[in-house]
């Protein structure tokens, strides 16, 4: 009983100290860095790739609507602005005063 008590506390002591010092946000953080900046034939590369796929796993799995949301949302900002059409009367439009505009 008392083995039974002390891997308890060893376990919730472990589990304390690894939400404190969050070793997978640095696990990422360094994967995403290895991604991005390494080229793709680099050992960092390959050995930084399935930590970054487990860590979309995870999103995937415990927060879907977030993760579904912010896919949406980064497919919404990529679209471009439409392009402004060329006024070819703008040069005699340019010195001319509206009602509304300021003296």
């Amino acid at each position: 009983m008392d083995a039974l008590w002390l891997a308890l506390v060893a376990a919730l002591l472990t589990g304390y100290a690894a939400g404190r010092a969050r070793p997978w946000q640095r696990l990422i953080d360094w994967a995403q860095d290895q991604v991005t900046q390494r080229p793709a034939r680099s050992p960092r590369f390959w050995l930084a790739a399935p930590v970054l796929l487990a860590g979309l796993a995870v999103l995937w799995t415990c927060h879907p609507r977030r993760s579904a949301a912010n896919v949406r949302s980064w497919r919404q900002d990529r679209t471009s602005p439409p392009t402004p059409r060329r006024d070819p009367d703008w040069a005699a439009r340019r010195g001319t005063r509206t009602e509304g505009d300021p003296q």
